[in-house]
């Protein structure tokens, strides 16, 4: 049993300290979009989501520590599926944030 008890959701690993930084906004330029992949929420402050809309994919991060009243939500730039997709593999391999 990992060190989340049965949590199935993704859980990053650490850092690379090589990694690469991504541009963030606040303001998404979709008004809907569908979660293709996640990681986990419930035990990180900070989770991401793989999301895709109009043929497009980006990610949305969200901040959301304990007694904080509202979670920030922030996107980043989108890309090609494919090119959305390999993103999406740095982020969790550690080697983009």
């Amino acid at each position: 049993m990992s060190r989340y008890g049965s949590c199935l959701s993704l859980h990053l690993p650490a850092m690379d300290p090589a990694h690469a930084t991504l541009e963030w906004s606040r303001f998404s330029r979709f008004s809907y979009a569908r979660v293709l992949a996640w990681t986990c929420a419930e035990h990180r402050v900070t989770s991401y989501e793989l999301c895709s809309a109009a043929g497009l994919a980006f990610l949305r991060r969200t901040v959301a520590a304990k007694g904080w009243s509202t979670p920030i939500v922030s996107y980043s730039d989108a890309w090609p599926i494919n090119e959305g997709r390999a993103m999406w593999a740095e982020l969790v391999a550690g080697r983009l944030i």
